[in-house]
C-alpha cells in the first residue's frame, strides 16, 4: 500500500496549502505554513496534483492510471521520495523488475533522509530481498562494442554492458543493433532465480550489395521464318510448284511425248 508516510514525503516537497493528501500526512496542514507567501510553482502544483490523484488511483486498484500519475510528478520535480510510491505501483503490477529498480533508486537517492521516516529502510530493504528470488539475471554479450541493446523492444543499454539485465521470469527478445552492422535478434525464456547469457555477433559489416552481373544475351523470339530448314523447304516447294504450274496452265493442245511432236488439231 501507499501509506501516509509516501505521501508525506512529496507533501514536504510541494508545502501545498489545502491539498487533501496535507491532510492525511503527518503534521496535516501545518507543512503549509513553511511554504512561504510566494506559494508553489506551476510545475510544482501539478506535481502535487498528479501525486494526489497517483493515490487515488492506487487505492482504487488501477494501478495502470497510478503509475502514469506518479511518473509524471517525478518528471515535473526530480523529488527521489516519488521513487518509493513507484516502487509500490510496479510491484503491484506484477513488473518486479521495475519495482526493484525504483526501490534501489529511492534507497542511493533519497540517502540519509530516509533513516528519518521510521522503518522505511528497513521495508523497503526487505522487498528487495523478494524481489531478488522472484527475478531473473540475464548476461548479454555483442561482439561490436558500441552496439545498442534492447529487451522487448526497449532500449536497455549499450554494448559492453557492465552487469547483467535483471528481468522478469518468461519469455524475453533480446536484440542487438549497430549501424555500420546490421540487427540480430534472440529469444529467451528465464525461470526466476536464475542468470543465463547470450551472445549476439554482428561481426558482418553491412556495405552496399554486389554490382549487377552481365547482362544476360536477349534471346530472340522464336519463329519458324528464323529456321533455315524452312527456306530449304520452301525453295524446294515453290521449285516443284513452279513446275506444276508450268503443266497445268500449258495448252490443252499440247501434249508432250517421247515421240516426235504431235498437233492434236490435225487429228480426227
Amino acid at each position: 500500500m501507499v501509506s501516509a508516510r509516501g505521501v508525506l514525503v512529496v507533501i514536504v516537497l510541494c508545502g501545498l496549502t489545502g491539498s487533501a493528501s496535507a491532510q492525511v500526512a503527518e503534521g496535516g496542514p501545518a507543512a503549509a505554513e513553511e511554504q512561504g507567501a510566494a506559494g508553489p510553482d506551476a510545475a510544482t502544483q501539478e506535481a502535487a496534483e498528479r501525486f494526489d490523484r497517483g493515490v487515488r488511483y492506487y487505492d482504487e486498484g488501477d494501478y495502470g492510471a497510478a503509475l502514469a500519475e506518479f511518473l509524471r510528478a517525478y518528471e515535473l520535480t526530480g523529488y527521489w521520495g516519488v521513487l518509493y510510491n513507484l516502487g509500490q505501483v510496479s510491484q503491484g503490477m506484477g513488473r518486479r523488475a521495475d519495482a526493484l529498480r525504483y526501490f534501489e533508486r529511492y534507497l542511493a537517492e533519497g540517502g540519509a533522509e530516509i533513516d528519518a521516516i521510521e522503518g522505511r529502510r528497513a521495508e523497503v530493504e526487505a522487498d528487495l530481498a523478494a524481489l531478488h528470488e522472484r527475478l531473473a539475471l540475464l548476461d548479454v554479450e555483442v561482439d561490436v562494442a558500441g552496439s545498442e541493446i534492447l529487451v522487448d523492444d526497449e532500449i536497455v543499454g549499450t554494448a559492453p554492458l557492465a552487469d547483467p539485465l535483471v528481468l522478469d521470469p518468461g519469455p524475453h527478445v533480446v536484440v542487438g543493433r549497430h549501424p555500420d552492422h546490421g540487427a540480430v535478434r534472440v529469444e529467451v525464456t528465464l525461470a526466476s532465480d536464475t542468470r543465463e547469457s547470450v551472445s549476439l555477433v554482428l561481426a558482418t559489416p553491412v556495405g552496399p550489395g554486389p554490382g549487377p552481373g552481365p547482362v544476360p544475351p536477349v534471346e530472340e523470339e522464336w519463329s519458324i521464318a528464323s529456321q533455315w530448314w524452312f527456306w530449304t523447304i520452301l525453295g524446294a516447294v515453290v521449285a516443284g510448284g513452279a513446275v506444276t504450274a508450268g503443266v497445268l496452265l500449258a495448252p490443252r493442245e499440247t501434249i508432250w511425248t517421247a515421240g516426235p511432236y504431235v498437233d492434236l488439231g490435225t487429228l480426227e
